[in-house]
């Protein structure tokens, strides 16, 4: 339901800008400005109007979220918000549908800047992989490198560019081309190419009459150089990928794991005893999004290091026990964002002894929401077996043998085998 559902409700129009200004809306469009008795929007699009718009103008305060309060006030006058090329492309109007209720509000989109910059250097859009910095963790570019991938990134700033070039080249992607296009659609636009080395290297003696504008979107061609380490999306990432002390999920045992959990975009997962963070690492550059609780301080410092690593920042950890972790969710009504959305799987690496776990991880969950677990010991194996008994599901044993030297010939090293737990909850 819409935050805003007791409030008189009223018409907000959103209408995309671009750099061309007034001039370059449609009849329709122009027409809604015309018309409109209040009129939001940044001051760059503000200044775009002409002079005989009637409308009271009122430009967005910080932080941004305090505008749904004033919009909300004045909807009974049915506003026009002004918003950068097509508002429902990391624009604010998914802000505002989210808020507001996608009945309400009707759109005016204008070619996005991601559009334009296609149109201009004919790159394919459906081909390449698109990713917002606006406002976002830089690291996040991290999970999507690999030979030969294209990436389009909407730039934070003007500093963008230069960030991006810096983690390119220390990535082994050096003499991959970044094509900066800046304020597209206008008589400013400007498009620059260069190498992601040339492009750090330059950036500590760029001249004032070169510094690149704030609106500008990267074009990234990557090109792995000998230094490039290849990672897949997953599952089942080289274990040397990560930063451990050896309580680590071994890769072949990782991929039957989040295999058995079922990650889908945008699905949440809860990893609880979560070690270096492999599973929730995982699970994210496929798409999810993650959890992570560990009690361990130095293994809270590994997963921070390994998701800024692997390009997961925005993984959710909390250094706590699993048990306060699960209080901390029901105190907060099980859903606060940003602390503990609630889990479409739970995976359990760690404390499988702990007495009714398992029943509480199995009674947070939806709906066809998956509890997988994993363990070692005859303890825990024990206690899958009777949650097994008690609630179905299925349980595996899986073992893993490596090739390892012996003396001055080389044999099969078993791992310990893993006893695998997984219930899906109907």
């Amino acid at each position: 339901m819409p935050a805003n559902s007791t409030t008189p409700q009223g018409k907000i129009t959103v209408i995309g800008i671009g750099e061309d200004g007034f001039a370059g809306l449609s009849p329709a469009a122009a027409d809604e400005i015309k018309q409109a008795k209040v009129i939001f929007g940044g001051k760059r699009h503000l200044a775009m109007l002409p002079g005989d718009i009637t409308g009271q103008q009122k430009a967005w305060i910080t932080p941004f979220q305090d505008n749904m309060a004033e919009i909300a006030k004045l909807q009974s006058q049915n506003p026009v918000i002004l918003a950068s090329g097509d508002p429902m492309f990391f624009g604010v109007g998914n802000t505002l549908t989210h808020h507001f209720g996608s009945e309400n509000i009707t759109v005016f989109p204008a070619p996005s800047s991601i559009s334009l910059a296609c149109a201009r250097t004919g790159w394919a859009l459906a081909e390449c992989d698109v990713i917002t910095l606006h406002g976002r963790k830089p690291e996040n570019l991290r999970a999507h490198l690999r030979p030969r991938g294209r990436i389009i990134a909407l730039s934070h700033d003007g500093s963008t560019p230069a960030l991006v070039a810096v983690m390119l080249y220390e990535a082994g992607y050096g003499d991959s081309k970044l094509t900066i296009c800046e304020r597209l659609g206008g008589e400013h636009e400007k498009i620059t190419t260069q190498t992601a080395r040339e492009w750090q290297h330059d950036a500590l003696t760029r001249r004032d009459d070169s510094v690149i504008d704030p609106l500008n979107v990267i074009l990234i061609d990557l090109i792995a150089d000998q230094k490039a380490t290849i990672l897949p999306l997953g599952p089942g990432l080289p274990d040397d990928a990560f930063i451990h002390d050896g309580m680590i999920t071994k890769s072949d045992i990782r991929a039957q794991t989040l295999a058995s959990l079922g990650v889908w975009k945008g699905a949440v997962l809860w990893d609880l005893g979560a070690g270096c963070g492999s599973i929730s690492i995982e699970w994210m550059r496929l798409g999810g999004q993650a959890v992570a609780i560990e009690q361990d301080g130095n293994r809270c410092d590994m997963i921070r290091k390994n998701a800024t690593r692997l390009g997961t920042p925005d993984l959710i950890l909390h250094h706590t026990s699993i048990l306060q972790a699960l209080e901390a969710a029901r105190l907060e009504n099980n859903a606060k964002p940003g602390h503990f959305p609630l889990p479409d799987a739970i995976f359990i690496g760690g404390g499988i002894t702990t007495p009714e776990l398992m029943e509480k991880c199995w009674d947070l969950l939806p709906v066809q929401g998956r509890l997988v677990a994993n363990t070692v010991t005859l303890e825990g194996e024990q206690e899958l077996f009777r949650f097994y008994n008690k609630n179905g599901g299925t349980l595996s044993r899986l073992a893993v043998s490596r090739l390892a030297p012996r003396g001055s010939f080389t044999g099969w090293h078993s791992l310990a085998p893993v006893t695998h737990y997984v219930g899906v909850k109907s």
